[in-house]
């Protein structure tokens, strides 16, 4: 699967302007206040100099520049900052536009983890349309999906029955446990109709498109999520919390009581999506952007040779509709 990026657009030039002077203002002052103590030390010593200062009166001018500047400084260091490269969307739908940014490049890549690829079809469906509808520079296309296996025992999400009272523990507790009608519920109404959905959608791109190279795995892992992970081009990384909350879903005629997954909403605080790009001109910003594409990358990797007994994917792989009779 190929790696390379696309030609990024990055930081703007007078954002990247901004940088340089925001980096190299403390050493400005710095200089500044080293030239003028050097200067008043040199005129304490230097009787001519100090005396033709003083008759200038330079001293006290450039001592109060100085301390104006100092002021200024003061106050334009009091309004807040925004650091390039961070991220932080308030709704699911804002990750559409830095989407479809990465599908303009001639080498699209897109990386994911999370339960069962239902957020990420919604959110690749409309730039997959496009791919299939419209001629277009792109020459390549991999999509690296991982997902929650769901043929063993889960707690989250799971099952809840409520304590016995004989457990002496406050009123209203629940036990939570492994569910299996839940686990093939998500099996069967998510996880494989999304896979299913996804092949139907490739499928359209490659006979509109067939210059185009595609490449799709979905890889099953045992690691139980806390978060989607989505990596645009290896260049952008945004995660989104799961949340957890009680549900009642319906299953084969039947009511189940669940602790599920819920999507980390607004209800918890403003940001519902964190991002970070890696062509940030901030270092640290760029750090915690390969720190999460590395724990992918980690996962992505192990999960090339550690494989699930039971498969919930049968075929992981997409491959075209005309190779597909031949197996």
């Amino acid at each position: 699967m190929s790696s390379r990026s696309p030609a990024g657009s990055g930081p703007s030039r007078i954002e990247h302007i901004g940088y340089l002077l925001a980096a190299w203002k403390p050493r400005i002052i710095k200089w500044l206040l080293a030239s003028i103590a050097v200067l008043c030390i040199t005129a304490d010593i230097v009787e001519p100099l100090g005396n033709w200062l003083d008759g200038e009166s330079f001293l006290g001018s450039s001592l109060a520049a100085f301390i104006a500047l100092i002021l200024f400084d003061a106050v334009s260091d009091s309004e807040p900052k925004e650091y390039s490269g961070v991220y932080v969307l308030a709704d699911l739908n804002n990750l559409l536009q830095p989407i479809e940014e990465a599908f303009e490049a001639r080498y699209i890549r897109i990386d994911f983890s999370g339960f069962s690829m239902e957020t990420l079809l919604k959110l690749l469906r409309a730039s997959l349309d496009r791919l299939g509808d419209e001629k277009v520079n792109a020459q390549e296309l991999t999509l690296c999906i991982i997902v929650a296996h769901l043929n063993l025992p889960m707690s989250l999400p799971g099952g809840l029955r409520s304590a016995p009272e004989s457990a002496g523990l406050p009123t209203g507790t629940v036990y939570f446990a492994d569910s299996e009608a839940n686990r093939t519920r998500m099996q069967e109404n998510y996880t494989k109709p999304n896979w299913n959905d996804l092949n139907d959608l490739l499928d359209r791109v490659h006979a509109r498109n067939p210059h185009i190279t595609i490449s799709c795995e979905v890889r099953e892992s045992p690691y139980i999520p806390e978060r989607k992970f989505y990596i645009l081009n290896q260049e952008k990384i945004f995660h989104q919390p799961y949340g957890i909350m009680e549900a009642r879903v319906s299953w084969q005629g039947n009511s189940h009581r669940i602790l599920d997954t819920a999507g980390f909403g607004l209800r918890y605080g403003k940001a519902r999506i964190i991002g970070w790009d890696l062509r940030s001109n901030s270092r640290a910003t760029r750090e915690v952007a390969e720190h999460h594409m590395e724990w992918y990358r980690n996962l992505w990797e192990k999960l090339q040779y550690i494989k699930p007994e039971r498969p919930v994917i049968a075929d992981p792989r997409w491959v075209p509709p005309e190779e597909r009779g031949a197996r």
